[in-house]
């Protein structure tokens, strides 16, 4: 029976546990879609070698019977600054080039290979997590599997890894999110994404970007796989839980701003989600000003630069040829963080929290469970677009990166024959509901189809 029926995560183990599908056969599709796509793709930059040991492994353990978790025999595919025992981790920069495997797993990768993930590869991703194009690796840019011939954006930094899912090389993907990097790639490449609640996944063993807004989450073909994924993933005892679909429908917060100055595709897309979500639960129009506001924009690309030079500043001047091997966006980035005074990042650390109180307060005071919005104003650019059209597609997330709450990215309806994500964002805290909301709306209509 072909591998690729079984879409879902736990539909896969069920059916492996019934002796209906093999671990075996996940890997062999894998590493048949990547032999056969990854050439123009440029998803991955390094397989791991013993990947169709451990399936074999994974198989004699379920014809005994024993099963190691809920991703027994599953292949998952690992962003490049996340450390995977025996495999490098470059973040697809020069500076680490020919760096050694890693001696050991990042406490994320360990969680889910005790529930039986089999890590399939590392994904390419841009370097040092510090684009938005999926266009700065050293080893090349990824090349979104939608049109490939076209040469659109995957979005970045987690482009790798979301190509990867999206053209079928792995059953899901970890990536990082600091200021929109698993949302973006999500949305660009018709993927389900969660930035999670701040501080709730373990960032023990991820080369950092910037501490204050760094997270890791995960992409999948559907929300209960991403739920799945964080269940493992996270930390906090309030962790979601993959199959609670309980609760009233959700109370979804929808902001008319946003319609009045996007493009029209972007407008019908938006429309038509509001409709399927009224069906769902209580749709109530709300305001809410901070949503681009520029102090926002300013505090993220603040605390991003002045931490992403403190935290590298050995790694560049241990290298004697950084400045010459970077990209010019990353050394600019760099630059720009060395320059940015003590008192400056103490007074961006206190608009965060600013920001963080007056995003809460609006829940409250609105009596709503997620607002809906799209995850950008547009839908993939090429990877040639310039420069200020990738920092305008920030603009929808750039709040939500500082809030500290949890953002879910959603496949739309396709517009201009390219997906369209939307987001659902919530509180500190609120993981759970809004994945309960986005397993609501994933059961009531068809899934998203994918592109290979």
């Amino acid at each position: 029976m072909a591998a690729q029926r079984y879409r879902g995560i736990s539909e896969a183990v069920t059916a492996m546990k019934n002796g209906e599908l093999s671990s075996g056969e996940l890997v062999r599709h894998c590493l048949e879609k990547h032999q056969q796509y990854n050439e123009v793709l440029n998803a991955t930059l390094c397989l791991a070698q013993d990947a169709s040991e451990q399936a074999a492994q994974c198989d004699a353990e379920a014809k005994q019977g024993r099963f190691r978790g809920r991703l027994h025999g599953i292949p998952l595919i690992v962003k490049d600054n996340i450390n995977v025992k025996g495999l490098p981790t470059t973040v697809a920069s020069a500076l680490f080039a020919q760096s050694s495997p890693c001696e050991r797993d990042a406490r994320v990768i360990a969680k889910l290979r005790e529930e039986g993930a089999i890590i399939l590869a590392k994904a390419n991703m841009d370097e040092f997590a510090a684009h938005v194009s999926g266009r700065t690796s050293h080893w090349g840019p990824s090349i979104n599997p939608w049109c490939p011939e076209e040469r659109f954006s995957p979005g970045g930094s987690s482009s790798g890894a979301a190509v990867a899912v999206a053209a079928g090389f792995a059953w899901g993907g970890i990536g990082t999110d600091t200021g929109g990097s698993v949302r973006l790639p999500a949305a660009w490449c018709g993927l389900c994404g969660l930035r999670p609640t701040y501080g709730s996944v373990s960032l023990d063993g991820v080369y950092p970007r910037a501490s204050s807004l760094d997270t890791v989450g995960a992409l999948a073909r559907s929300v209960r796989d991403v739920a799945l994924l964080m269940e493992i993933a996270t930390e906090a005892r309030n962790a979601p839980r993959a199959g609670d679909t309980s609760g009233n429908g959700p109370r979804i917060g929808i902001l008319s701003e946003i319609m009045e100055d996007v493009s029209p595709a972007t407008r019908f897309v938006y429309s038509r989600s509001m409709e399927r979500w009224s069906g769902l639960g209580v749709c109530a129009r709300i305001s809410f000003p901070l949503l681009e506001d520029p102090e926002a924009a300013a505090t993220v690309d603040l605390l991003r630069s002045y931490e992403f030079a403190r935290d590298v500043r050995r790694d560049m001047e241990a290298h004697p040829d950084a400045e010459n091997v970077v990209h010019a966006g990353v050394l600019a980035d760099y630059r720009k963080g060395k320059s940015v005074t003590d008192e400056a990042y103490a007074q961006a650390l206190r608009r965060k929290q600013e920001f963080t109180e007056a995003v809460e307060a609006l829940f409250a005071r609105e009596g709503i469970d997620a607002l809906l919005l799209p995850v950008a104003r547009f839908t993939a650019p090429r990877l040639s677009a310039q420069a200020e059209e990738f920092a305008l597609a920030r603009n929808l997330v750039n709040l939500f990166s500082i809030t500290e709450g949890p953002s879910l990215a959603l496949p739309g309806v396709q517009a201009n024959g390219m997906p369209f994500g939307l987001q659902l964002v919530g509180p500190r805290g609120a993981d759970s509901r809004l994945l309960r909301a986005g397993m609501a709306y994933e059961t009531a209509y068809e899934p998203f189809p994918m592109p290979l």
